[in-house]
C-alpha cells in the first residue's frame, strides 16, 4: 500500500511528470525596477501593460495563429 502513495505523492523533490517547461521552450527573463512593476500593477497585469505599450508605441504586432485546415 505504501508503494501507491509514494507514486502519487509529491513530497519528494525532483522532477515529476507533467511539471516544468516543455522541451525546447526557452524563456528570456527581464528584470524590471520595483517602482515600475508597482506602477504597472496599479493599472493592470504588468505583462498585459507591457504588451499593450509595445504594440501602441513600437507597432509590434503579435503573430497571428495559423488557421487549421479541417
Amino acid at each position: 500500500m505504501k508503494e501507491n502513495t509514494e507514486k502519487r505523492s509529491c513530497s519528494r523533490g525532483g522532477s515529476r511528470p507533467g511539471c516544468g517547461r516543455k522541451p525546447g521552450e526557452k524563456t528570456r527573463p527581464v528584470r524590471l525596477p520595483e517602482w515600475l512593476l508597482d506602477a504597472l500593477e496599479d493599472i493592470d497585469d504588468p505583462r498585459h501593460c507591457i504588451v499593450k505599450a509595445c504594440i501602441e508605441h513600437y507597432g509590434i504586432e503579435p503573430p497571428r495563429k495559423k488557421e487549421s485546415h479541417d
